[in-house]
């Protein structure tokens, strides 16, 4: 099967999170798409969940509100009861205030869980409120504008200019990457929110809410999330050349994870990565045995030198003799 989209809707706390949820529910039911949706509240009883269940043809909760070792498998198991047993044409993802994105985005590339959804979009939504960076919010609202795909600053009608400038001067610099829209009460185009970026460079920033988006001249977009990148492996890999590989990782480089083969053994291996830890390689028996692929989690690295320099060590096919 064809893995559906996979949106995560992270931020800060009131920012306007539902808000923009309900609105994008309310796109996808005019559209005639089965939207599932996903609520990462904090707390045992789900809020907003019925709120979004007006609309949306399921909601599930997943308690607790941080995504962490337990939750994560909670949450590939929300995907897969939504695609298989709901048939969903779409998920959506609320992170509470509490939730780190980049954890989501590491559970939702997982191999087994790829096969049922594809990550689209990262999308934060904020609001200017003085934040301690080193509070639990402080740290989930920094890691929620590193990882955003679209940024959205919303209650702009609630603050002065000068104010709003220096805010949104703040969060640019933060992800020159993402796209930046101002908004008040959330209101956004859901068409234009939800179209393919199209660019991977910073570019300019540039108000969209008054009608001047920026501009997507660049190269069209790659079958992969811009900070999730699969580099399917279609055979078995070379043993030095992989070693070499691993030992010049770039340092934006976050995350990677994967399976695949040596050319010199049967045994399928795991591969995993996250610094400041070193690389490593396990032999691994399971018993549903996922594509052969590595997941790369970053940004402002090199992407198209990488894969290629990853599948450079695939093993050269030798011709059969005639």
């Amino acid at each position: 099967m064809t893995p559906i989209p996979f949106y995560v809707l992270c931020g800060a706390l009131g920012a306007g999170k539902t808000t923009l949820l309900m609105r994008l529910l309310a796109h996808w039911k005019d559209q005639g798409t089965r939207a599932g949706v996903l609520m990462n509240e904090a707390g045992e009883i789900s809020i907003d969940g019925p709120r979004a269940g007006t609309i949306a043809e399921q909601v599930m909760n997943l308690a607790g509100g941080c995504v962490c070792c337990d939750t994560k498998e909670d949450l590939s198991w929300g995907i897969a009861q939504l695609v298989r047993d709901y048939q969903s044409d779409v998920i959506i993802l609320e992170c509470s205030g509490m939730a780190d994105p980049a954890e989501v985005i590491d559970a939702v590339t997982d191999l087994y869980t790829a096969q049922l959804a594809r990550l689209e979009k990262v999308i934060a939504v904020l609001h200017p409120i003085p934040t301690d960076r080193e509070s639990l919010a402080g740290f989930v609202t920094t890691q929620a504008i590193r990882c955003a795909d679209e940024l959205i600053l919303n209650k702009k009608d609630l603050y002065v200019a000068g104010h709003w400038e220096e805010f949104m001067g703040s969060i640019t610099k933060q992800n020159p990457y993402a796209r930046v829209w101002e908004t008040s009460q959330a209101r956004i185009d859901p068409v234009s929110l939800l179209a393919p970026i199209a660019r991977r460079t910073p570019t300019a920033v540039v108000n969209v809410e008054f009608g001047r988006p920026r501009s997507t001249a660049t190269k069209t977009r790659a079958a992969y999330h811009p900070i999730a990148t699969t580099v399917l492996l279609p055979g078995p890999l070379n043993f030095e050349r992989f070693q070499h590989w691993m030992e010049t990782l770039p340092p934006a480089l976050e995350r990677a994870k994967g399976f695949f083969r040596f050319a010199t053994g049967p045994e399928l291996q795991e591969f995993q990565y996250a610094p400041p830890g070193h690389a490593t390689i396990a032999p691994i028996t399971l018993l549903d045995e996922p594509n052969h692929a590595i997941v790369l989690i970053g940004r402002g690295y090199d992407q198209e030198r990488c894969q290629a320099e990853l599948l450079n060590c695939l093993e050269a096919q030798r011709e059969p003799p005639r």
